[in-house]
């Protein structure tokens, strides 16, 4: 709420109001808004990629500074020298129309927002007056040059452009960094002048004073040439600040007054020593501020050129998809980075010399990529690695770790749970074997007591050959195996005796042939 307060606020100021009833505001908006589509759209236009190039811009850069020294040169010969007049006739013309040239390449790139900023301005101004207007006008209504002569000086503040190309290369970052000291303490340099002006003031009253006014120095020529009024004395003063033949002045006088020697003395630390030595401390930290600024700034214009270079080859990318799917199989992505010079001029613009590595580091084992992985990939690649990044990546490793180690104790654990498991399953396979072995075993004895014809036999008495034949087998069955037989048994027995009837056992082809057991 209070931010919308203020925004409301800064908006109905009467500056805001003015610049909204003239149109600047909107102008501004328009500006914003075409710049963002121009930042959006891919150019894939030759023309385009030669004007932004650095190679244009140095060429451009060059240019300037041969016409720079053309003109110290030109102002410094002399009227009577024809053949050289000549000469520096026809650079001018030649410079001319290069500058003009590259005016009008420059609009034909950015259209009508050109025309909308201060640099361009400036630069139409400064060739239309110093070239095209003495060279291509004035020259051919015969007017002399040695008239039109100053104007040419004026074309040296175009060298102000080449602080921005001298920005984008390393081995120019001292000259770069000169240029920026310089310009950047021009707020300090105003201060230092204030708060100097103001010392030397209050020191020349104090010397006028102490020195000019004092019956023992008064009539002495040197007190009357520097210290007989104020701005005599504030010149005498800043004479003394930058050391300049100091001791010539401070010796006669303080000869006769020790007090001249005292305040000579006095603004000598005060001035020379403390402030000027904390002028210098604040233009070099103002400088290192500067200079870290200027990193974030290339920086930040490296980054916007990198995702240009990556949209555009996307853009090819998607191009040359030939499925139609949105993504690159290995075999599509080798022909387009073989057979597209395009993507490889991109890819050596980005600092990526093996392809196959690249397709390595972004495929994630699926054998294709999608085109917006594959941009996002390249965006994290070309980007500068920062200590956000160091740290998120050993973090995410951390992490990965720890799962792993997880993992790999679960598996162990799971590994020992099947051998254990696997140690169970032979000890019940052997048991099941010998139980097997002895079940085999019983069967054949219990078959050998198994009579072949028709038996007739009492309950009694099929009670007490149960009981041998029992007996005969108990030493193939278990304990538990013996008590279940026996209440078996002790059961039939208690039926069979209360129903008293004759178990018929077994067949027997001729009845006549019964065997009777007793």
């Amino acid at each position: 709420m209070l931010k919308q307060y203020l925004l409301l606020r800064e908006e109905n100021t009467p500056w805001k109001k003015f610049l909204t009833a003239i149109g600047y505001t909107w102008l501004q908006r328009q500006l914003k808004e075409a710049d963002a589509k121009k930042s959006e759209e891919v150019n894939t236009s030759l023309f385009v990629h030669i004007v932004e190039s650095d190679y244009f811009e140095s060429a451009m850069g060059l240019v300037m500074l041969a016409n720079a020294i053309m003109i110290g040169f030109q102002v410094s010969s002399t009227e009577e020298d024809e053949s050289s007049a000549e000469l520096y006739a026809i650079l001018d013309f030649v410079f001319t129309v290069i500058f003009v040239v590259e005016l009008v390449l420059r609009y034909c790139c950015e259209g009508w927002r050109w025309w909308f900023r201060g640099s361009n301005i400036f630069d139409v101004v400064v060739v239309l007056a110093t070239n095209v207007v003495p060279v291509w006008i004035l020259v051919p209504l015969g007017i002399d040059p040695a008239l039109i002569r100053p104007f040419a000086v004026l074309r040296l503040f175009r060298l102000v452009k080449l602080m921005k190309l001298i920005r984008k290369y390393r081995s120019l970052r001292t000259l770069w960094n000169l240029f920026q000291g310089v310009l950047g303490s021009g707020k300090i340099l105003l201060y230092t002048v204030l708060v100097m002006g103001t010392t030397l003031f209050i020191w020349s009253v104090l010397a006028v004073v102490l020195i000019g006014q004092d019956p023992r120095t008064k009539d002495h020529p040197d007190v009357i040439l520097y210290f007989s009024n104020v701005p005599d004395a504030v010149f005498t003063l800043f004479q003394i600040v930058t050391l300049d033949s100091w001791s010539a002045i401070a010796r006669p006088i303080g000869a006769l007054n020790p007090l001249a020697a005292l305040l000579i003395g006095m603004n000598i630390v005060i001035v020379e020593i403390c402030l000027l030595n904390l002028v210098t401390a604040t233009i070099v930290d103002a400088a290192f501020k500067r200079q870290q600024d200027d990193h974030e700034m290339v920086a930040q214009e490296q980054k916007i050129k990198s995702d240009r270079l990556i949209e555009e080859v996307r853009t090819l990318f998607m191009e040359m998809d030939k499925s139609g799917t949105g993504s690159l199989n290995y075999e599509e992505y080798l022909d387009a980075v073989s057979e597209n010079p395009q993507i490889q001029t991109k890819f050596t613009t980005l600092e990526i010399d093996d392809a196959e590595e690249l397709w390595e580091l972004i495929d994630l084992g699926t054998g294709s990529i999608e085109v917006d992985q594959f941009a996002q990939g390249l965006r994290i690649i070309a980007g500068e690695v920062k200590a956000k990044d160091l740290f998120t990546i050993n973090r995410r490793v951390g992490n990965a770790l720890r799962r792993l180690q997880a993992a790999v104790y679960e598996m162990e654990r799971q590994e020992a749970i099947a051998d254990q498991m696997q140690e169970d399953i032979h000890e019940v396979t052997r048991q099941l074997t010998k139980s097997t072995t002895n079940l085999v075993n019983f069967m054949r004895n219990v078959h050998r007591c198994i009579p072949r014809g028709r038996v007739l036999l009492r309950p009694e008495k099929a009670d007490e050959k149960r009981g041998e034949i029992f007996e005969k087998v108990k030493p193939l069955l278990g304990t538990n195996m013996g008590e279940v037989s026996r209440l078996f048994f002790s059961n039939r027995g208690k039926r069979a005796a209360q129903k008293q009837h004759v178990n018929l056992i077994g067949t027997s082809r001729q009845q006549e042939n019964d065997i009777d057991l007793e």
